[in-house]
């Protein structure tokens, strides 16, 4: 019988005949019912009738509830208005959300926006064009803002407001708006974080009733759910440096794409809002007058908006422009007038302040969205001083007096590491190229000496050395990340000193007063990637050549297939190949002695992996993984020597362990701590890890690993009891890996915990009982403080390495530079090895430390421990090597942790 289908007009309409209606569920609205001044977000009237207002969009008004993603790309992207607003995909989170970019002028601009784009780029390239014809096109061309939304996810109020200032922008015929936009480009990135704010939002709204006080739900985000931090759980705002993340890079591509002369980065929450002019320190490079005189300009522009509704701010207070890894202080060493905004309110639905009165999430969004048109509005009206102020900033970095003309690189043996840091700097904007043949500097500075003082000397430089000329439009940045290290200013400094003596005499219920360091102080990019370097006065460049990508090693031939392959230890990635193969399944041997086979030489340290002890399949897959990796094989022909030599058969060739690897994650594990060393395991080794809680840590669930890393945290010892402690010892002396990383390894120091000999320097001791009650003087109290070190902001230290112990293989000299933050040191253990040690003197190469006081007492202690236990290791690092995705150099470290320790073979270096 022939049938024909039902249209689906009529099936419709079939099923809403039998089907009977569901009333839709009103969503839940906690902030409308919330007593608050119901700021007009709709007061710059008149509006175009064809743009929908984002309340018609959402359903609700602005802070009644939460807005999730989706929300608000649907709201934003029924708004932008074609005549006013283009929208630009820059890319994608981690996550796979899209991250958008709009851009928003008047409709005669936006007609001729792509030439209005080249127009400005030319403008941030001197080198482009005449100085008269760069002031002509100043003094026509429109001024480029953006307004950045929402890098930690949980600072919300910032997200919202993009919906409110893209509607006000695409719909407003005010004077104020169209002649706004007449003068500028308006570039909008509404959310940077949107994998973090999903978290948080989620959570949030399932719990939020919009109580303003007290410890609720709402207000505690879980361990794992924090919205702050993106899916790796990096704070982006501190990434700028490693542009580590897929939404920094995207972020920093777009905004090279457009080199805006204003750059707003909208945060929260505090007391009240937050703009500047900054407190101090100011970075050098950033041209701390010119700071001051633009700050100025928006601070009181700002002012003038909030004054007219009666809201409070601050200023210079607490948030600095010093660290290069925030967003603000990257795009001003790029030209831009980079500013922090922080909202006081937002993360919550409603708060009460410290005086009782109450605050709210629609409070939040207004302060953030008056101060958006507000920056918008002066950046306008001061367009011509605003663009040729950029063009000079930009130009002053070519010819600069400095007598740090450029600096060279040494290309070393690890081409990857070399590629990793040229490629850290491209995408900051900063030009590079490689030296085309050697050449010699007449006034080279190593970054380096012996005895820690400066140095100019004759040294020639060999092809392929890495070149950054600082005569360059980013070459402000340049010289940032890169100068052995960024001074901070007297009267700053002067200051902490200040503090620091006042401290030392208060006594025990006194407060103290806390420093003005608001993040570390070193970071200089060659001393992060563990590479040589000079920096060079002479005039005139050397010749080079475009960086080109690594070449892949030799392809080896098909037949015969050898007996054996050698993979020298002379770069990570042959870690990292050797870790991957035992991830598969595959056998791999390490030297512990240097040897010899087939008259080839075997390093200590190197890895072989013999055809005879693995599948067939090893060929095809040690190429593949050889070739993407860069690293070269060397087929061992023969396991034969003549010599008095360790060969292929030697109890000197050692097989590994597969390393089964447990990652602390549990509420006192510090989320960031833990997201880097995810980051690192998971991306930067592609090696698998299992999360396992502190309770876990025992019986049949510890047994199933050989290696459990704890992430910096807190409360580590008390949480998981003398039990705990002694599962996890027990599980050690049978052969197991203990790391720990900064404050997630210093509590094995504890007494509790007793898991090395290895002591803190100036740790109390219990006072005898005569002395408990006995009054003690200021200079009795000062000495006893200088007794213990003054907490660091975070600088780098020289120190010796052990090489021939297993945590040292594959490091080609004996001196690592270390980097240190907060006020433990550790006294060696006198029960293994101090595989890391800071020097005896000069031990300050970047960066601030206290005077008198930290390289006293940080002299000839430890950096790095392995405590042998039974036929396992316990393994503390004072820093974490994977802290930001900063410290390169260390890598190996870790790496050397994860892969050598889960084998007693290694207990000896």
């Amino acid at each position: 019988m022939q049938t024909r289908s039902l249209p689906l007009s009529l099936f419709v309409l079939s099923l809403s005949l039998a089907v009977p209606l569901v009333a839709q569920a009103q969503r839940a609205l906690p902030g409308a019912a919330l007593p608050q001044a119901r700021y007009d977000f709709y007061g710059r009237k008149p509006y175009r009738s064809g743009v929908p207002t984002p309340t018609q969009l959402l359903g609700y008004e602005a802070g009644d509830t939460h807005s999730t993603y989706r929300e608000q790309e649907k709201t934003l992207l029924a708004m932008a208005a074609k005549d006013r607003v283009r929208v630009f995909e820059i890319g994608t989170s981690v996550e796979g959300r899209p991250l958008r970019l709009f851009a928003v002028s008047s409709a005669e601009n936006l007609a001729k926006l792509d030439a209005l784009r080249s127009s400005n780029l030319k403008l941030s390239d001197p080198r482009t064009q005449s100085s008269a014809d760069a002031d002509k096109a100043a003094k026509s061309a429109p001024t480029f803002v953006w307004i950045n939304h929402c890098i930690h996810g949980d600072e919300s109020a910032s997200f919202e407001s993009a919906m409110w200032l893209l509607y006000t922008l695409a719909a407003s015929e005010s004077a104020e708006v169209k002649n706004a936009l007449a003068s500028s480009v308006v570039l909008i990135n509404p959310v940077f974080n949107p994998d973090g704010h999903e978290r948080f939002v989620v959570y949030n709204n399932s719990l939020a009733l919009g109580i303003p006080e007290g410890d609720t739900l709402e207000l505690r985000q879980p361990w794992g759910i924090s919205g702050r931090y993106n899916h790796y759980r990096f704070d982006m705002n501190r990434d700028k440096i490693s542009q580590s993340q897929p939404e920094t890079q995207a972020e920093s591509a777009a905004f090279l794409a457009w080199k805006p002369q204003v750059f707003v980065d909208q945060h929260g929450q505090v007391e009240n809002y937050f703009f500047p002019p900054n407190s101090d320190p100011v970075n050098r490079e950033a041209d701390g007058k010119r700071i001051e005189d633009w700050t100025s300009v928006f601070g009181k522009a700002n002012a003038a908006a909030f004054d007219k509704y009666g809201w409070q701010y601050v200023t210079r207070e607490r948030f600095d422009l010093y660290y290069p890894g925030y967003l603000d202080s990257w795009t001003t060493l790029s030209g831009a007038i980079g500013m922090t905004y922080e909202t006081d309110e937002g993360g919550r639905l409603a708060k009460k302040r410290s005086d009782g009165t109450l605050i709210t999430l629609r409070d939040g969004i207004a302060h953030h969205f008056e101060a958006a048109v507000a920056t918008i509005t002066a950046a306008a009206k001061n367009r011509k001083r605003l663009l040729s102020d950029y063009v000079q900033y930009r130009r002053s970095a070519l010819s600069t007096s400095d007598s740090m003309k450029r600096v060279v690189i040494l290309p070393g043996t690890d081409p990857e590491r070399f590629q990793a840091l040229a490629q850290r700097l491209q995408r900051s904007g900063i030009e590079v190229s490689v030296v085309a043949s050697e050449f010699a500097s007449e006034k080279a500075h190593p970054y380096l000496t012996p005895d820690g003082k400066p140095v100019t000397q004759k040294q020639s430089f060999p092809a392929g050395s890495l070149v950054i000329e600082l005569a360059q439009p980013q070459g402000r940045l340049a010289k940032t990340l890169l100068e052995p290290t960024t001074p901070l200013g007297d009267a700053f400094l002067k200051a902490q000193l200040t503090k620091r003596l006042s401290n030392l005499k208060k006594n025990d219920a006194e407060q103290t007063d806390d420093y003005d360091f608001y993040d570390i102080t070193a970071w200089s990019l060659p001393f992060a990637f563990d590479l040589t370097a000079f920096w060079t006065e002479d005039a005139t460049p050397p010749k080079t050549k475009p960086l080109a990508a690594p070449t892949e090693p030799a392809a080896l031939p098909e037949a015969p297939l050898p007996p054996a392959y050698l993979i020298r230890y002379d770069r990570e990635n042959a870690a990292i190949l050797a870790l991957r193969l035992l991830e598969k399944g595959y056998r791999v041997g390490s030297m512990t002695k240097p040897g010899k086979a087939g008259g080839i030489a075997l390093e200590h340290g190197s890895f072989v992996v013999r055809s005879e002890r693995n599948p067939a399949s090893l060929h095809k897959t040690l190429r593949q993984l050889a070739a993407e990796l860069g690293v070269p094989l060397v087929p061992l022909s023969s396991a034969y020597t003549d010599e008095t030599s360790i060969g292929l058969g030697s109890e000197f060739l050692k097989s590994l362990k597969r390393p089964r690897i447990a990652v602390v994650a549990d509420d006192m594990v510090s989320l960031t701590g833990y997201g880097s060393v995810w980051h690192f395991l998971e991306r930067e080794l592609g090696v698998t890890f299992t999360p396992i809680r502190l309770r876990s840590l025992r019986g049949e669930a510890l047994s199933k690993f050989n290696v459990v890393i704890f992430p910096e945290g807190f409360g580590y010892s008390g949480a998981l009891g003398k039990p705990g402690i002694d599962a996890l010892r027990e599980w050690v002396a049978g052969g197991g890996a203990l790391i720990g990383l900064a404050s997630g390894g210093t509590w094995f120091t504890e007494k509790d915990a007793n898991l090395t000999a290895a002591t803190v320097v100036g740790a109390d001791k219990d006072p005898k009982p005569d002395d408990k009650d006995k009054p003690k003087t200021t200079e009795e109290r000062e000495k006893e403080r200088e007794k213990k070190p003054t907490s660091l902001p975070g600088a780098l230290f020289r120190a010796s390495l052990n090489r021939e112990h297993f945590l040292g293989f594959g490091y080609g000299q004996d001196e690592l530079i270390f980097p240190l933050q907060g006020d433990t040191f550790l006294k060696p253990t006198t029960k293994g090895t101090n595989a890391v040690t800071f020097a005896k003197s000069n031990l300050l190469v970047s960066g601030f430390a206290w005077e008198g006081n930290t390289e006293r007492l940080l002299a000839e202690t430890a950096a790095v421990i392995d405590e042998p236990t039974g036929s396992g290791h316990v393994l503390l690092y004072l820093s974490d090597p994977t802290f930001r995705n900063l410290w390169r150099g260390l890598n190996r470290l870790l790496i050397n942790g994860i892969l050598f320790g889960p084998n007693r073979s290694y207990g000896d270096g």
